[in-house]
């Protein structure tokens, strides 16, 4: 028999694009969030999201790496150290949040590798990501992002 997921735990959780973050932080949200803005390695300025009473966006952490795998270009790609600034980004944050968005260009690849693994930790499961199949999760993401939070 499958395991019931909690619809509040499951729905805490937003993988978006760059432009749908965008769009987000400028409208209004009853929900409470936090933001892992993730930017390529090319324009590390953009974008910039507000955080307001209106938006409710309480916290942003902003990381910059490119979308590929670490044995094609490890200079470009995600590293230990973001992945650690993500688990204590999110520690920090998770009991006074009640939404946790993470955004990269596309919403497909880093920001669903990241996501996915925020939620094995944190809640034990991950395939809403994996079983989506408009997500294709970085796996050097999820990896470094497990290891960020000392899961594995």
């Amino acid at each position: 028999m499958p395991i019931r997921m909690d619809y509040k735990r499951k729905n805490r959780y937003k993988v978006m694009s760059r432009h749908c973050c965008e769009r987000y932080c400028h409208q209004k949200h009853e929900r409470s969030s936090i933001i892992i803005s993730i930017k390529s390695s090319w324009d590390r300025e953009l974008p910039s999201l507000p955080m307001n009473d209106k938006n409710n966006v309480k916290h942003i952490l902003s990381l910059s790496f490119d979308d590929c795998e670490f044995e094609q270009t490890p200079e470009y790609c995600m590293s230990y150290e973001d992945g650690e600034k993500i688990a204590d980004f999110v520690n920090q944050h998770y009991n006074e949040t009640e939404l946790i968005i993470v955004h990269c260009d596309g919403g497909i690849s880093r920001s669903a590798g990241v996501a996915a693994a925020i939620m094995r930790v944190k809640e034990g499961f991950d395939d809403p990501i994996f079983d989506n199949r408009g997500k294709h999760p970085n796996m050097t993401c999820y990896l470094r992002t497990l290891k960020g939070f000392r899961y594995i």
